[in-house]
């Protein structure tokens, strides 16, 4: 099971979807109309929007850089009959792709299967992995929808290793493949902000399938890995150091070459890694595989800002703090197709709410010998394996084909 903390729906509205929180939350635009509502004469205003300007700032940039597992327990579990599961309707739940429900107790994986009845949705369990369902069950709905870990889930053996990083042993499982094996060629998985390792589970199948051994890499301020020395999350401008300490451990336990597998930050951590890491562990890299990644977090901002309607002078007062706080730039985490250098494989879905899709396709544009895009609709961030995942599958399987 991920280890988040759970909590009761609140009126919050946050930049969030089942599998990743970016933190980007509307509690602070009450609180600077009230600051001005008390406030009378044109100066006392002025000075006061100055202030809530810069407060405003510096709130949305704690809730991007700081590191919250909490996961609202925001979908009701109705009636359970046989394999079907009655749910209180939201966007989440009403969607026909494959999704899991967590709760503190429990998870289940159901189906694509969606009947629609009035404010409700009658779905199917596929399986329950963990714990019962029952009525009046509060639960969260996940895209990662395998909870456990490679042996539980498919029968996979695995192992959880140590790997050395800068600032401690990072936790990782260790997955050879069932079969006949690629010689010496890993992948290397790094799942986004505020998931967890979990998030690889959906490809397991499918690159042991290929014959890679796999790593999948836990990392700073995941709860059973060392946190940042600030406590903060860095947008990938620390974190591809442990992607880079990973690449260092299975290029000291045999491996000759490596394919990174990122998701939504980690796959904006991969890029950088990439462009940062020492040429030993760089010449290993034969590939990238990106699911929804984040090629600009002042993009991000941009689109978020621009959804909750916030006035520019804040949206430019949270890009600042976040970097005066975080220490990293912005612009140095933009991601330019001008700097890849290997065979990229790129997921998008058209309903990602989280990280608009043009940048991603723009890259593609700009690299077309390098870059594949598969684009998927319907799903939302990360989510491109759960509207197809036969799909999914085969294009990562020609594609390690081609660069493994």
């Amino acid at each position: 099971m991920t280890h988040v903390a759970w909590s009761r729906s609140s009126s919050r509205d946050c930049v969030t979807t089942p599998s990743h929180d970016l933190g980007f939350c509307d509690d602070v635009a009450g609180v600077i109309v009230t600051r001005r509502r008390l406030v009378g004469g044109a100066v006392a205003a002025a000075v006061t929007g100055v202030f809530s300007t810069a407060g405003a700032g510096y709130y949305f940039s704690g809730e991007l850089l700081g590191v919250d597992r909490t996961r609202d327990l925001a979908v009701r579990v109705l009636a359970v009959e046989g394999d079907e599961v009655t749910l209180s309707r939201d966007l989440d739940t009403a969607k026909p792709i494959e999704i899991g429900l967590m709760w503190p107790e429990g998870a289940a994986r159901l189906t694509t299967s969606v009947r629609v009845v009035g404010d409700t949705v009658v779905r199917q369990v596929a399986e329950r992995e963990v714990g019962s369902l029952r009525p009046g069950l509060a639960v969260h709905v996940d895209y990662n929808v395998f909870s456990t870990d490679p042996k539980a889930a498919f029968g996979l053996d695995f192992a959880t290793v140590p790997v050395p990083g800068e600032l401690g042993e990072l936790p990782a499982w260790l997955v050879p493949p069932p079969g006949a094996s690629r010689a010496g060629t890993w992948a290397i998985a790094m799942h986004g902000r505020g998931a967890s390792r979990h998030e690889a589970l959906r490809v397991l199948p499918t690159v042991a399938g290929a014959g890679l051994t796999t790593l999948v890499l836990g990392y700073r301020n995941d709860p059973d890995a060392p946190a940042s020395p600030d406590g903060y999350y860095h947008l990938g401008d620390t974190e591809w150091r442990d992607l880079a300490a990973g690449i260092r451990y299975a290029r000291e336990n045999g491996a000759t070459g490596v394919v990174l597998f990122g998701w939504s930050m980690g796959g904006g951590a991969a890029l950088t890694a990439l462009r940062r890491v020492p040429l030993a562990e760089a010449a290993l890299i034969r590939g990238v595989v990106l699911d929804s990644p984040v090629l600009s977090w002042d993009a991000v901002i941009d689109f978020q800002a621009a959804l909750r309607h916030l006035p520019a002078p804040i949206t430019w007062s949270a890009k600042r703090f976040t970097e005066w706080r975080g220490g990293l730039s912005l612009a140095r985490l933009d991601q330019d197709p001008g700097d890849l250098t290997v065979p990229a494989l790129l997921f998008v879905d058209e309903s990602d709410q989280l990280v608009r899709t043009d940048r991603a396709h723009a890259y593609a544009s700009a690299r077309p010998d390098l870059v594949t895009l598969i684009s998927t609709r319907d799903g939302g961030h990360v989510a491109s394996w759960n509207v197809d995942p036969q799909g999914y599958a085969a294009a990562v399987t020609a594609f390690l084909n081609r660069v493994a």
